[in-house]
């Protein structure tokens, strides 16, 4: 038998220690999550929850990438150049639940898992939804009654026809109207992108053609505070109410002025934190109907059944005047 050194046997077991060490410090899964695009402060919001799952979770690297305008094609785009990459998951929030489907089936024939949030798809293993869809419409016709009172015309800006939230918010609306505010009427929907400054034209184009106007629904984080803007310009405050989602930092101003009484929202970093802790699970775990999962500080979730899978949900946030100082995003 072949001694060797005592030297070299330590080093051996050194360079081995540090081998295995090594190995287990190397993240297990890699996950890509896709927003609907970059650059605007919801999403910087979200990201702040994202890289905190993150650091609690080493086996997890995450990547943070989107495209600089909300267009499904530019999501098709990085999808198709991430296939090759081969990552483990990929988490996108689709700009069109429809089109984004034959790019995540190619994803999903590579190997690789599909998850949607914020923006649903419809070919996904898994949802982790903002809010309740139902609820979240409900809420904001409950918001608007409340100012305006059972009977007006309200109009809505959204963000696009296709987004799958917001379509799903409208008709959640439409359902609560017919069901609860017989005598509330939307007159007109119009879509501004994810721009607050389209948003401001829209809404004064409506103040200056819907005479009987008594509120606006604003839908999309950027879209509320240039609807808010074009109200108070206007001298309308206290006669043209609006209500929508969006961030605390955004509207705080309006809020405490006056012109806005309640937004209504998410919290939008326990959004990104809860997404990246549903990725681990279900590569590390399944995930499962009906058995609850833990969420990191968030506690436990438990998946239910929706019309294509499974999905989770935050519950609704409503910001006043009164508690808008207790969010900082």
């Amino acid at each position: 038998m072949i001694k060797f050194p005592r030297a070299f046997v330590w080093c051996a077991a050194l360079m081995l220690a540090a081998a295995v060490s090594l190995a287990q410090a190397q993240p297990k899964y890699r996950v890509v999550i896709i927003p609907k695009l970059v650059g605007i402060t919801y999403y910087d919001a979200v990201k702040t929850g994202i890289d905190a799952a993150a650091k609690e979770l080493p086996d997890v690297a995450v990547t943070w990438m989107g495209p600089t305008q909300d267009q499904v094609e530019k999501q098709i785009e990085m999808i198709e150049r991430l296939i090759p990459t081969k990552p483990d998951l990929i988490a996108v929030a689709a700009n069109d639940p429809v089109g984004i489907v034959p790019v995540l089936m190619k994803a999903q024939q590579a190997g690789i898992h599909v998850m949607s949030w914020d923006g649903d798809s419809k070919q996904r293993e898994f949802f982790v939804n903002l809010v309740d869809f139902e609820e979240f419409g409900a809420q904001l016709v409950q918001s608007m009654s409340g100012e305006i009172g059972p009977k007006g015309d309200i109009a809505i800006v959204t963000t696009s026809f296709t987004a799958p939230n917001q379509t799903s918010w409208i008709d959640a609306m439409k359902r609560t109207i017919y069901a609860k505010y017989p005598g509330l009427r939307i007159v007109d929907i119009r879509p501004a992108g994810e721009s607050t400054e389209e948003a401001y034209r829209i809404a004064q184009d409506y103040l200056k053609s819907i005479p009987n106007l008594k509120g606006i629904v604003a839908l999309g984080a950027p879209n509320p505070p240039g609807v808010a803007r074009a109200v108070r310009d206007a001298g309308l405050v206290g006669k043209v109410a609006v209500v929508g989602n969006s961030t605390p930092n955004l509207m705080r101003e309006f809020l405490k002025d006056g012109t806005v009484k309640t937004v209504l929202l998410w919290n939008a970093p326990d959004h990104g934190y809860l997404t990246v802790y549903t990725a681990r699970q279900l590569l590390a775990g399944g995930l499962k109907l009906g058995q609850p999962f833990r969420a990191g500080r968030l506690g436990n979730f438990t998946p239910r059944k929706d019309a294509i899978n499974m999905q989770v949900a935050l519950p609704v946030l409503v910001f006043t005047k009164d508690n808008v100082d207790q969010f900082k995003f």
